[in-house]
């Protein structure tokens, strides 16, 4: 359960908090700045969110960062810094796209329009994932090396905090923000019953090492 206080007063108008995960006995959380948060007026106030575009490099058949948070309508850039080939893709439903096979120095990218997480794979290499994850609101951030977080300029009123994960359930908690804003919003993740698990490839098969892309 997350216990919140309002900040002292002349304190900016900033919310805040701390995460931590649970995790099964004898793991240690190694991928805490990975986790999500954003904050969604429950007062009946419609936000607006500007777009953005952001990159999500290859690199070391790897995606960097591993997690992005836009806004609907934002452009997510796929640049290939590796010195071979990548097919970026995603089946998601409400954000699916196919960026076909391009080389080293080339970028591509997808725009997302709706709401949610969506996982974002390479046709090439099974081991790489990240995550698009899209916000309704421009009150959003995401937790550093130590579960801390922090998102400025939040306006008074009544919100969801929400926080995401890619290994837990999304958490959810209620708070007023007072014009003074509030601080030590502290939300815990359980991702005790997480199993990681092997994904398809971008024809709904098995990855193998003769498939239809090549280095």
């Amino acid at each position: 359960m997350a216990v919140a206080r309002p900040c002292s007063v002349g304190a900016q108008a900033a919310v805040s908090g701390r995460v931590a995960m649970q995790e099964r006995a004898g793991v240690t959380t190694s991928d805490i700045a990975n986790t999500v948060v954003y904050l969604v007026p429950t007062d009946g106030r419609k936000l607006r969110a500007s777009e953005v575009k952001v990159p999500i490099a290859m690199n070391g058949k790897q995606f960097t960062p591993h997690v992005r948070v836009v806004t609907p309508g934002s452009a997510v850039e796929y640049p290939n810094q590796d010195p071979f080939s990548h097919n970026i893709f995603s089946t998601a439903s409400g954000a699916a796209f196919d960026l076909g096979t391009y080389p080293n120095g080339v970028a591509k990218s997808a725009t997302f329009r709706k709401v949610g997480a969506f996982p974002i794979y390479c046709n090439i290499h099974a081991q790489m994932t990240a995550f698009v994850v899209v916000v309704p609101t421009p009150y959003y951030g995401m937790a550093g090396a130590d579960g801390r977080w922090s998102i400025a300029g939040v306006a008074a009123g009544r919100y969801d905090v929400h926080v995401w994960h890619e290994r837990a359930a999304e958490a959810v908690t209620a708070v007023d923000v007072p014009a003074a804003g509030l601080e030590n919003v502290s939300t815990t993740l359980d991702a005790r019953g997480f199993v990681a698990g092997a994904h398809k490839n971008k024809f709904g098969k098995e990855y193998t090492s003769t498939g239809k892309d090549r280095y």
